[in-house]
């Protein structure tokens, strides 16, 4: 049986990874040293997205003028009118500091975000994808909302053509050729999308700079839902890890609730574990899915893009002061550039072989190679499971990047060693027009870079997977006009065929139902070069099942179950309604997938200490018992049955572990999954601040020292900081207050109270018995804890009552990893204000927020109470 897709309209957008920050000065005058795993976005300086209280018959922009009755400068960005998705104005303060509080406090004002910067474009005037724009075209209709010189932060220039030629429009070609491309007889690879009769609409959103505010994309949002789009799909994404802590959140909700479903990419964190998710995809309305890699890599004789003339190779290392094992043991070792510029005097006819490893990746290379002015990197490895990268095809002025697999990898190597000394030889790539396929050891299971889920609010995100992994598509003509790329981005598009697949043969089902089916009818999929199902945090139901989901004659609800942060979590209902027209018999059983850890070997004397989700998984499973495990139902009839699940026994729940499974619904004919996952155990009554990490970190933390390898002090220590006008002391000695949050809290406060404080926390930084009388000036604290004020605080959503959040740093992420160091003599207070800090003795307060509750109880908080900070400012 064949099955046609139509769609009426697809809306595009795209998704790269986050920019990363570097450690920053804060205004408040103290260095904060962020984790290792740690993304934001960047945010355009000053300006800021309200959501507004709707008044009818008044815009946005004129409401909100009223209601701020000039007490700050701004000047509109961007106006969102429509209530029925979101109701304010996107703004840029022109005046002094501007305060998030500033605008939260104005009558009227619901929310408010400060604008991030995310990227891209797509070239249409490629012949696969109809080489036009308008009526007849391919790409039919859009709006090009900023223009080519559009660099995120400066005016948008719109107009009604949404054409991007410049390279960096890649990912916007590349999603749009897997939905609706078709290859000229004898042209290109002969490629057809998944939906090729499709009539794609286009909304750019990003210039030729790869960046874009939030409020233009959010308005290109808002554009295609007005414009009557059946569904859209985003491949783009902000890390946010919390629902709360992004306005895509809302507004993506609004939107399928007025009947547009919207499928988004997850992101691309899954290197970041569990919770590093991005919005708008973590919304629970939202479709979002994970990478299946493909079967075949596609490839040309000998690599995926060959040069086209013979190049000397130039092994880095070779020949120079110190071996090449000295290069493949120190990886980014500065000392092989500089040797490596040196030996290189014709970078067009020079090629470098450079060893690639998980701590040295082509990103930390690149800054290096283009200095070296050469035409083509090789790169190659001496661990089999090191999966190939491909990268984008370069733009000009950048080099061409070639990947050996392992047996390659093997095989050149082991002729370079061979080859006799001081004479010069070359290796020949051959250029081949003819693309082969070769047998992709990973394919067929589940990306490594694709996002983990849940959200920290324990939504199960992704729903399903979708191929994303090794995808040839159309790239703009002036990068080669093809790639092979890999991403969320990628799967998206495939989401989006199958889900109009299914809407035209069962045109009756709405959002959820659809999305319903599309879970149910998923293929569960195992963990490479394992015999257990993958978690259900990198898979959701499994592997898209087109044709399962049009031939499906039962549905299933609910499509997934989030059971939450319980040992025993609350009993589940799951109905399942014959749609047949005949009688039919449901067998119900459970299968346990993969248990996973956020953190591991976290424990004091262990090798490893503290790693970030590494590679180790168990068979460690949930039991479930079913009232009822056998069901027959009439056609059109309907039946429930209850699930209580037990969560397996977890005695280090500080590895914020995650378990999860799938229940399977066998009939005669077809099967149906719904995927379930759950932390075993209630995080509000487990511990947040992590102890006893001696191996990692030389001593245990939490504590205080001078840098984040010195032994801690026990009682007190003597340090010298910078003075209130940036002089630098020559006695210099800064302290640094370490400490890990193992569990999520969404409010985290280091503050400095009296060395004598009547406080009595959970956990001593010191000998309580030991006494000290120090007399300095106090405020009124917080929670009836007097303090000299805050050195650092990260919050998000709800926060207690008189909490500023100017007073806020950033989001506390789930796992935080920090060191904080007293830099400048400045201390921030609850209301955003800042104040000067003088010399004296002090103790850090280390506050966290338990998950759920409110903030307002002292009990409310696990706090660690450090030694003595005896500060000096000159």
């Amino acid at each position: 049986m064949r099955f046609k897709a139509t769609l009426s309209s697809v809306f595009l957008f795209y998704l790269l990874d986050q920019v990363l920050p570097n450690p920053q000065l804060d205004k408040s005058g103290f260095a904060e040293s962020r984790p290792s795993n740690a993304q934001n976005v960047t945010y355009i300086p000053n300006t800021y997205i309200v959501k507004l209280e709707h008044t009818p018959s008044t815009k946005a922009a004129s409401l909100f003028s009223q209601r701020l009755g000039g007490k700050v400068k701004y000047h509109v960005r961007k106006e969102f009118n429509n209530a029925n998705f979101f109701y304010g104005p996107s703004l840029t303060v022109t005046d002094g500091t501007p305060q998030k509080s500033d605008l939260l406090e104005i009558n009227g004002v619901k929310n408010v975000w400060p604008i991030g910067i995310i990227d891209i474009g797509v070239d249409y005037l490629h012949l696969s994808l109809g080489g036009g724009f308008g009526s007849g075209y391919k790409i039919s209709f859009g709006y090009d909302l900023v223009g080519d010189d559009h660099t995120g932060t400066n005016t948008p220039v719109p107009d009604d053509d949404p054409l991007v030629t410049c390279a960096v429009g890649g990912h916007g070609t590349h999603v749009a050729g897997i939905i609706g491309m078709t290859d000229a007889q004898n042209q290109g690879f002969g490629l057809v999308g998944v939906a090729p009769e499709a009539t794609i609409g286009m909304y750019r959103v990003f210039g030729c700079s790869e960046n874009s505010g939030d409020d233009v994309i959010m308005a290109a949002m808002q554009q295609a839902a007005e414009d009557g789009v059946d569904l859209f799909t985003m491949s783009l994404g902000s890390l946010s890890y919390w629902e709360q802590a992004s306005p895509y959140v809302s507004l993506a909700k609004s939107i399928v609730e007025s009947g547009v479903a919207t499928i988004t990419a997850l992101g691309n964190g899954g290197d970041l574990g569990p919770y590093a998710v991005s919005a708008p995809g973590l919304a629970p309305e939202v479709l979002a899915h994970k990478i299946i890699s493909a079967v075949h890599w596609n490839i040309f004789r000998f690599f995926p893009f060959v040069a086209e003339k013979p190049l000397t190779v130039f092994q880095a290392g070779s020949g120079l002061d110190f071996p090449v094992t000295e290069l493949l043991a120190g990886g980014c070792d500065t000392r092989v550039w500089t040797a490596a510029q040196k030996a290189i005097t014709d970078g067009a006819n020079t090629a470098v072989l450079l060893y690639l490893t998980k701590s040295c990746s082509l990103s930390a290379y690149s800054p290096e190679l283009s200095a070296l002015n050469v035409t083509t990197v090789i790169y190659y490895t001496d661990d089999p499971d090191t999966p190939v990268l491909l990268p984008e095809p370069d733009t000009a002025g950048q080099f061409t990047v070639l990947f050996l697999s392992y047996e390659q990898s093997q095989r050149i190597v082991g002729d370079i060693e061979h080859l006799a000394t001081g004479k010069e030889y070359t290796l020949l790539l051959f250029n081949s027009s003819t693309i082969q396929d070769s047998l992709n050891s990973a394919g067929h299971a589940i990306d490594y870079f694709s996002s983990i889920s849940p959200t920290v609010e324990m939504t199960l995100k992704p729903r399903l997977s979708s191929p994303g992994g090794n995808i040839l598509s159309t790239y703009p003509r002036s990068a080669g006009g093809y790639a092979v790329l890999s991403g969320t981005s990628m799967a998206a598009p495939f989401t989006v065929g199958v889900y109009a697949l299914v809407k035209s043969q069962r045109p009756d089902l709405s959002i959820s139902e659809i999305i319903s089916l599309l879970q149910s009818t998923a293929v569960p999929m195992k963990a490479l070069d394992m015999d257990i199902i993958s978690s259900v945090t990198q898979q959701g139901s499994g592997l898209i099942n087109a044709y399962a989901a049009v031939a499906a004659d039962s549905q299933i609800s609910p499509s997934q179950l989030s059971l939450l942060d319980s040992p025993k979590p609350a009993k589940q209902t799951i109905t399942i309604k014959n749609t047949s027209k005949r009688l039919k018999t449901y067998s119900i059983s459970h299968s346990g997938a993969l248990y996973i850890r956020t953190f591991n070997n976290f424990t004091a004397g262990s090798d490893q200490a503290f790693v970030k989700f590494t590679d180790v998984h168990e068979a460690k499973y949930a039991t479930a018992k079913f009232s009822k495990s056998r069901l027959s139902l009439q056609p059109g009839k309907s039946a429930k049955t209850e699930v209580q699940f037990t969560a397996p026994d977890e005695p280090q729940p500080y590895s914020e572990p995650i378990y999860s499974g799938h229940i399977k619904i066998a009939t005669d004919s077809s099967s149906y999954v719904v995927p379930y996952l759950g932390v075993p155990y209630s995080r509000s009554d487990t511990e947040y601040i992590a102890r006893n990490t001696t191996a990692w970190v030389g001593n245990d933390r939490p504590y205080v020292g001078s840098d984040s390898t010195s032994p801690g002090v026990v009682n007190i220590g003597n340090y010298s900081i910078l003075g209130s006008d940036g002089s630098v002391p020559e006695d210099i000695n800064v302290p640094i207050v370490n400490f890990i949050i193992v569990q999520p809290s969404n409010l985290i406060r280091l503050e400095i109270v009296p060395v004598n404080t009547t406080f009595v926390p959970t956990h001593y930084g010191f000998d309580p018995a030991v006494k000290f009388d120090v007399d300095l000036p106090l405020r009124e604290g917080f929670l009836g804890v007097p303090n000299y004020g805050i050195m650092a605080q990260w919050g998000i959503g709800r926060i207690p009552p008189g909490m500023s959040v100017a007073s806020l740093l950033g989001w506390p992420y789930p796992d935080t990893v920090t060191g904080f160091i007293l830099l400048y003599p400045f201390l921030m207070h609850e209301n955003g204000s800042g104040f000067d800090l003088t010399s004296g003795a002090f103790r850090p307060l280390l506050r966290v927020l338990r998950y759920g509750a409110n903030g307002t109880s002292a009990d409310d908080y696990e706090s660690w109470l450090g030694p003595i900070m005896n500060v000096k400012t000159s």
